[in-house]
């Protein structure tokens, strides 16, 4: 469904109409595809996949200026329960330096604001001509001199979102997307939150939940995969569990990630999941005191410590190995 949402007067003068594209929408799907046809991998599974189909609950919006009745530009959103994330922010090279995008992200900023939208996050690079766009409009970093950005409407929406409510396992569904980047996003606990995944500290998980979907639903990478989803409708933990081919016979790994005010269901969400019959190693940083006790509470035991494993932020950190099997 395509819907007007007004007009921007662009440098040259020319006339931009405004508006947005819900999907699916077929009428629009062959030219979003040719328009975002140059985006990578699993980006693009997603766009062919969103414009023609539903996925789940999830709501992807095309925000984009057209002149002469053809997209010049665009911004798109994914969203669930008010929570987003904003990319493919992409204008034709011949129609740049216009204001086009800045136009249009000018009207998708306010109809995520009228539709009660609550956060949205995007990746860029830190101080960089896009970062301080974005920045006009209310986005900041998330933590410092970083390109991983966040628009809180309000300034207490992580103390609201995340207040501890009953919590339980869920599958993983398209939906979860916006709202796994959410979790991602949280500042000061675990560094190492997903070898798999390649998580290290708050995370944009834009192109990684993407990478972990298409896996679930195409290859046997991934034995078991669970989310913890708080009554409030938070995604507040995951744990995934597939096959480590660094070693033979394989083994595999567990990749355990919750928020703090959430570490009572983690037993449940351990219970859930549908661990093989070969061992089973979790990486735990060594700062990650909770769960490590998680861990052990669940019949995980600490086989060793490679010590200064790895670097984050200029900092050293040795990591446990947890096994099971």
């Amino acid at each position: 469904m395509y819907h007007r949402l007004g007009e921007v007067i662009l440098r040259t003068e020319e006339r931009m109409e405004v508006g947005v594209i819900t999907a699916p929408d077929v009428p629009h799907a062959e030219e979003m595809k040719q328009f975002l046809g140059h985006k990578p991998g699993n980006y693009k599974w997603h766009i062919e996949r969103c414009v023609i189909e539903v996925l789940d609950a999830l709501e992807t919006r095309f925000y984009v200026g057209k002149l002469d009745g053809h997209v010049i530009t665009n911004i798109m959103t994914v969203e669930y329960e008010g929570v987003g994330i904003l990319g493919h922010v992409f204008t034709l090279p011949e129609q740049r330096r216009k204001g086009a995008a800045k136009g249009v992200m000018a009207y998708q900023m306010e109809d995520f604001r009228q539709r009660t939208g609550t956060a949205l996050y995007l990746g860029t690079g830190y101080n960089s001509h896009p970062y301080y766009i974005y920045h006009s409009f209310g986005f900041e970093s998330v933590f410092p001199e970083s390109g991983f950005m966040k628009y809180h409407v309000n300034e207490d929406f992580e103390a609201r979102y995340f207040t501890p409510t009953p919590a339980h396992p869920k599958p993983v569904e398209w939906h979860d997307w916006p709202k796994v980047t959410a979790l991602s996003g949280i500042v000061g606990w675990d560094t190492l939150r997903s070898l798999k995944w390649g998580v290290y500290g708050p995370t944009n998980l834009e192109g990684g939940f993407l990478s972990f979907k298409h896996d679930l639903e195409t290859e046997d990478v991934y034995n078991d995969a669970k989310l913890l989803i708080a009554s409030s409708g938070a995604i507040v933990g995951w744990a995934t569990v597939g096959r480590d081919a660094r070693w033979q016979p394989a083994t595999a790994v567990l990749d355990l990630f919750f928020h703090p005010n959430f570490v009572d269901n983690v037993p449940e969400l351990l219970s859930a999941v549908a661990f093989p019959a070969s061992k089973v190693q979790c990486y735990v940083d060594g700062g990650a005191e909770k769960k490590a006790e998680v861990l052990e509470t669940a019949g995980f035991t600490c086989e060793g410590r490679f010590k200064d494993q790895f670097t984050y932020s200029g900092q050293h950190y040795d990591v446990l190995v947890f096994a099971r099997g």
